[in-house]
């Protein structure tokens, strides 16, 4: 038997989390600002293929393998905000560079390796996996059945998929393009700033 009530507020918990901003939101308003409209959804699509595998090992235990182990939490922690910091300093080294213009055609590398991005960025992003493996884990009540539980899952894909999709297609307009090259080096300095600080901070939080 499919619990709703449950799935609806496991989904409002989910929506919270996932518009408020991180390195996920920096992640795919670059590559939509910076590449054809379709690499920013591949992108997108890489983010959505791991915040459902997040919320999978939420609803399986997550939270209690990260108990029992508290070094493998930190281990991934750590890893995650080491991650983050290097892309911050990647972003701020690159940010008087000039943008190639954007290109008519998505070829498969450039697919999967926007893909990968989306997959790599969601992985080590210690905000998802601290906010799966507690907020949300703790919205999912005991004893739920494995199609609520399954439900739960594939409505964090499509709110992911949702809000991550809607950000890439409005600033992957002409206009945002236009606006970001003219404040490239101060919008990519202030992004790579908020992404050093985030994984600092998330490094050094308990």
């Amino acid at each position: 038997m499919i619990d709703f009530a449950a799935i609806a507020a496991a989904s409002a918990v989910c929506a919270a989390g996932v518009m408020s901003p991180g390195p996920n939101f920096i992640a795919v308003t670059h590559r939509a600002v910076t590449a054809h409209r379709a690499e920013a959804f591949a992108l997108v699509l890489g983010v959505v293929c791991v915040s459902a595998l997040w919320a999978s090992a939420a609803v399986f235990g997550l939270g209690l393998l990260f108990t029992l182990f508290p070094w493998l939490f930190w281990s991934a922690k750590l890893v995650g905000a080491a991650y983050l910091v290097w892309f911050g300093i990647q972003l701020i080294r690159r940010s008087t560079l000039p943008l190639p213009e954007k290109s008519d055609l998505l070829t498969p590398l450039t697919f999967l390796g926007a893909f990968r991005d989306g997959l790599v960025t969601n992985l080590s992003n210690p905000k998802a996996m601290v906010f799966y493996a507690s907020v949300f884990s703790a919205a999912v009540p005991a004893g739920a059945s494995s199609a609520t539980l399954a439900v739960m899952v594939l409505m964090v894909a499509i709110i992911a998929a949702v809000w991550y999709g809607g950000v890439a297609l409005v600033l992957s307009s002409e206009r945002a393009a236009r606006a970001f090259r003219q404040k490239k080096v101060l919008v990519e300095r202030g992004c790579g700033a908020f992404l050093i600080l985030f994984g600092l901070r998330q490094a050094l939080s308990r």
